[in-house]
Order: structure tokens, then sequence, then C-alpha cells
């Protein structure tokens, strides 16, 4: 099988296989969230939301080393270079043990100071230092495991990971829902969630050592003193890098908590509970390009890997075009639906909320193609920048326009600073092409986009039903209208052929066996 053939066959596995293990979690996770609500108050939400930003500002650390080894794995994975794998992965994990542990420790540090990050102490009567060092231990145990998943992943087998991590999810919100009705215990609903993480990195880790077993040799070439320090200045320029995008998103309920409550950390974390599920499930489906991109740009075609480029780019709009449409539209009436009107937040909200998934879904090309390039050292300040313009923003806006200050305040600064950058280094300095091609593309859908948002909108508004019905009319009638105004207005684009030829490419090779 040659490389492409390979590249298409793993990635449409890959895909396949994460789009039926997201949309299973997100209805067992959306089934936990049900009773999770029902038997425990709003506090509890605003709890379990806010310690999860805290602990996703604390991991910045480890966004650097992923990256940079990967990315140092896939020549070697692609030449079957056994001896200089083993090296990568003898120093991948010894760095993620440093990472895990000093993570470990920052996160104990912040512990006395939790008292001035919650406005109002919620009225539970669990400890929330303790509530908060189970979430700390379930966030952390994953780095002592994921070097052994990098590899699986870098072998261009991420359904392996992801079958397991469904079975896992799976067992673990069983076990909540039981656990939930018959005690309503948060403290057990943690612990399993511990458990459940721990379950899911040693099975990864055993499979890992079947599928590897030359990992386990502890005979192997120690990494030199240069590629060392390449390394690491690579790893420095990606934490600055991604730290910008982890203080973006972290800071967001941590500042509704300092100014608003925590109350409405917990109304906001109901939306983005049903949001992050989506997200996840889009993410996993493009983290099955992720390694077969790499694989490609360990080629010299420059046209092809702009061909790709720019069908990932169009892609990208179909799927995250689709789902903020119908975000806008429908998530709202899918939360009264659920909860009930006393759940519900303003439209402007819905609006900031949705339009922030837009926009950093659109970046999946530009950051897949950075990474997979090894561009580590360019730009590595534009998303701190950003940050900081988002943090100050937040902070005016709040006290005036509430949440929505501060969503529309993360919107901007990733508008404005940080969406451009990756497009445009990759085409200067790979593609060696415009970038004003970029520019048009990006525009032309977002000018789509908006377009059918209001053609979708004033329909809506004369569909006279309320209810589950109604819902329903509401979303078939948003998802055709938006499939055809964006497929009459693609339909004669090179990217849009591209797409095509490679989904009969992969209908020909399933028939043929």
């Amino acid at each position: 099988m040659d490389k492409t053939s390979s590249r298409v066959k793993n990635t449409t596995i890959n895909s396949i296989v994460a789009i039926l293990s997201k949309i299973l979690i997100f209805v067992l996770q959306f089934i936990c969230r049900t009773v999770f609500i029902k038997t425990l108050s709003t506090e509890y939400l605003g709890v379990n939301g806010l310690f999860t930003n805290i602990l996703t500002m604390l991991s910045f650390a480890e966004l650097g080393i992923g990256s940079a080894i990967i990315f140092k794995l896939y020549k070697p994975i692609a030449d079957n270079n056994i001896e200089q794998i083993k090296t990568y992965m003898k120093f991948y994990q010894k760095a993620y043990t440093y990472i895990g542990l000093i993570i470990l420790i920052l996160g104990l540090m912040l512990a006395p100071f939790l008292h001035y990050i919650v406005k109002d102490i919620p009225t539970i009567k669990e400890n929330i230092t303790f509530i908060y060092i189970l979430f700390l231990i379930n966030s952390t145990i994953s780095y002592f495991f994921t070097y052994k998943k990098s590899i699986i992943n870098g072998y261009q087998k991420e359904y392996i990971t992801t079958i397991i991590n469904f079975s896992c999810v799976l067992l673990q919100n069983i076990v909540q829902i039981i656990v939930l009705l018959l005690t309503k215990n948060f403290i057990l609903y943690l612990v399993i969630q511990i458990g459940a993480t721990l379950l899911d990195n040693i099975c990864a880790s055993i499979k890992a050592n079947k599928m590897f077993p030359f990992i386990k040799d502890k005979k192997y070439n120690k990494i030199s003193k240069d590629e060392e320090k390449k390394i690491f200045k690579d790893v420095k320029a990606l934490v600055l890098y991604k730290l910008g995008y982890t203080i973006s998103s972290g800071t967001d309920n941590i500042i509704i908590s300092s100014f608003v409550g925590v109350s409405q950390v917990g109304l906001l974390s109901n939306y983005t509970t049903i949001t992050t599920a989506i997200k996840g499930f889009i993410t996993s489906f493009f983290n099955g390009f992720t390694s077969s991109v790499g694989n490609l740009n360990t080629s010299d075609d420059k046209d092809k890997k702009e061909d790709v480029f720019y069908q990932i780019l169009l892609l990208s709009f179909y799927i995250y075009g689709f789902i903020s449409i119908g975000l806008a539209l429908l998530i709202n009436p899918l939360i009264e639906l659920w909860l009930g009107a006393d759940y519900l937040l303003s439209f402007g909200v819905c609006i900031a909320l949705i339009l922030d998934i837009y926009i950093d879904g659109m970046r999946f090309a530009g950051g897949t193609f950075r990474n997979t390039m090894g561009l580590f050292q360019k730009g590595k300040f534009v998303p701190l920048i950003s940050s900081g313009v988002n943090f100050v923003l937040s902070l005016i806006l709040v006290k005036p326009l509430g949440i929505f200050g501060v969503l529309i305040a993360t919107v901007i600064s990733r508008f404005f600073i940080s969406t451009w950058y990756d497009p445009w280094i990759i085409h200067k300095l790979k593609f060696k092409t415009s970038f004003s091609k970029y520019i048009y593309t990006y525009f032309y859908y977002l000018i789509i986009m908006v377009v059918d948002f209001l053609i979708c909108n004033k329909i809506c508004e004369l569909i006279a039903m309320d209810g589950l019905l109604g819902f329903f009319i509401k979303a078939i009638v948003i998802g055709l209208i938006t499939i055809t105004i964006f497929i009459i207005t693609t339909i004669k684009m090179k990217e849009f052929r591209g797409l095509i030829e490679k989904i009969r490419y992969m209908i020909r090779r399933k028939k043929n066996g």
C-alpha cells in the first residue's frame, strides 16, 4: 500500500471511530449531567466548571512537549527507524513525568488561595479544598502514561486509544449515575472519575507495550545535547504559543466567578457541557487527520500540501459553520427542553459562545500544518498578546455586560489578533504563495455563514411551534437550508472537487475490499 493510500485509510478509520465514540460519549454525558443537576444543586455545577478551568490553566506546562515530540516522531516512524523512536520515547517519558510532578506541586500551592478566586464560597457540605485536590489528582494522572499513547497516535492508529477511552468513559458514566441516584455523593462522583482516568491510561499503556514491545527495551541511545536543546527550544516556543490560548479559555469562568458569581458559572457550564461535547466530537474527527498531515509534510510536494490545506479549511467550514448556525438558533430551546426556562442565558451570550467555537474551529488547518511542519518558533508571542488583550477587555466589559462581556472579549481578541498568523507564516515559508488567497477564502466562508444564519433565523421565526416537535422541525429546516446553501456556494471550488475525489477514492477502495 502506498503512502497516500495508507494516509487516507488511517484517516478514515480514525475519524469514523472518533465520530461514533463521541456521539455515544455525548449521549452518556448528557444523561449523567441531567442526573447530576437533578440530584445536586447549582452550586455543585459552578464548582465543577470553575475547578475544571483552573486545572486547564495549570496544565499549560504540558502543551509544548507533546507537539514537539510528536513532530520528532513523524520521520522516524515513516522510515521505521526503531532506534530513533526509542530515543525519543524515553526522553518523552522523562519529560512528562517531570511535567506531571510540576503541575501537581503548582496545584497544591494554589489550594490555600481558593477563597480569593471563588467570589462566594458555595453552600455545600463538602470541603472545597478537598474537592479541588480531587480535581487536581484527576488532571495529573495522565501525564505519567501519555507518552505511551503518543506512539500509537504517531503510527496513525488513534482509533485504538479512542476505543479504550470510550470504554472507560462508558463505565465511568454508568457507575456515576448509579452513585448519584443512590447516594447523591459528590465526592464519590469525583473518585469514580479518577478511577476511570487511571484505568484508561493503564489500558492504553498495556496496549502500547503489546503493539510496540521495543519501547520497553532498556537499551537505547540517549538523545544528544544539541537535539535536547533544539527540542527544549521548540518546547518553550510552544508553551508560550499555547499558553495564550489556554489563558483565553481558562480565565473566563474565573472572571465570571469573581465578578458575577459562582452560580452564573453553573448556568454557563450547562451550555459549555453541550458545546464542549460537540467541540470534542469535532476535534476527535479532525485529530484523525493530524498524523496523516504530519506524514504528508515529510514530503517535498508544496502544491499537494497547499491543496490538502485548503481542502481541510473547506471541511472545517462545512462542519464548524453547520454546527455554529445550528447551536446559535437551537441551544436555548435545547436548554429549556432539558432543564427548564430558569436555566436560560440571553441570546447574546449564546451568539458570543458560538462565535468563539467557529473562530477557534477555523484555526484547525493553520494550527495543524504549523505544528506538523515544525514551525514552533514563529509567532510564539501572538496568542500571549491575544490573551492579554482578552483579559483586559474582559475586566472592562464584565461590569457593564456581565457574562456576555467576558465571552465577547474572547471573540474579539482571537479574531483580530491570533486568527491570521498561522496561515500567513505557512503560506510565506512553506507554500511560497500569496496569503491573499486565504484572506479571500476565509471571508467568503464567513459571508456565506452570516447570510445562511439570517435566512435560517427568519424562517425559524415563522415556525409557530414550541416543545420537542417544534425543536425537531426547526433543526431539520436549519439543516436542510444550511447544507443547500453551503453546497451551492462552494461546488465550483477546487477544494470541493478535491474532497469529492477523496470520498470517491475511499468508496472505490471499500468496494474493492
